[in-house]
């Protein structure tokens, strides 16, 4: 069993501007519910700065994360992207994974941007064999397209995680026979979500991680507010419903789980 206060956040953004000056209110609290490390979730060059600014006051607790997001890569323009990508190739060695790394193809997100998104995957997909770091992927409503650039362009052998897993059953097993972990959040205690629910049941639990995605994506108990990373407590009460297990239990588990995809904390 873990003990209590060694517990893991999985994916969150506990640099993001909207926590600026809360961080150790958040932190400590989270703390005070047995979380003790947070892994963060790179977005570009700015926040790969602010990871290493908050890792530098919290160098126990926050786990750093370093890649080129989708929303950023819409964002920016190829030039940007390609000197982007140089400096990630240096910078990724203090990292523990690399990511957010992926793919988003909603339309109000994607607008122009699709074979940039493209390319910049590939690329990262590259680098984290290079540099021997599990990825941490996002990827959103582009499951095939993604499954088909894994498959060429290959995982690192540490392989990686799908960050905020909310889809099917189906869409989960073409993941795991890939070798990546799951990570779950806020949305799976949605009462409605039920094909999460589904999903959840059938992944098995050395595959599974739990995350915040904190400020973002907040269990029903903490809308109308920054989502902080605490709230993985209600994410692990539904994943224990669904697994007819203890949260307490889910929590070790998981735990345990990201120690051994991304090693100690």
């Amino acid at each position: 069993m873990v003990a209590f206060g060694s517990w893991v956040d999985a994916h969150g953004h506990l640099a993001d501007a909207r926590w600026d000056g809360q961080q150790d209110q958040i932190i400590e609290e989270a703390r005070q519910k047995g979380i003790h490390f947070f892994m963060q979730g790179g977005v570009g060059p700015e926040d790969w700065e602010k990871q290493k600014a908050l890792k530098a006051r919290y160098p126990k607790h926050i786990g750093l994360c370093f890649g080129l997001h989708p929303y950023w890569v819409v964002d920016h323009d190829e030039e940007a992207c390609e000197q982007a990508l140089d400096l990630l190739a240096t910078q990724l060695p203090q990292a523990k994974g690399l990511g957010e790394a992926g793919l988003d193809f909603r339309p109000h997100i994607m607008k122009d941007s699709q074979d940039r998104q493209i390319t910049v995957f590939e690329a990262q997909l590259e680098l984290a064999q290079l540099a021997h770091k599990p990825m941490v992927l996002h990827l959103v409503q582009a499951h095939d397209f993604a499954l088909r650039i894994m498959d060429l362009f290959g995982l690192p052998e540490q392989k990686g995680m799908v960050h905020s897993f909310n889809g099917s059953a189906a869409k989960a097993q073409d993941f795991l026979n890939r070798g990546l972990y799951l990570s779950v959040g806020g949305p799976v205690a949605r009462p409605d979500n039920q094909k999460l629910h589904q999903a959840v049941r059938e992944i098995p639990l050395e595959f599974l991680l739990i995350e915040s995605d904190s400020p973002d994506q907040a269990p029903p108990l903490y809308q109308g507010r920054l989502n902080p990373p605490e709230s993985i407590w209600e994410v692990a009460k539904t994943i224990g419903e669904l697994k007819s297990l203890d949260p307490l239990e889910i929590l070790d588990i998981t735990t345990g789980n990201f120690h051994r995809l991304f090693g100690d904390t």
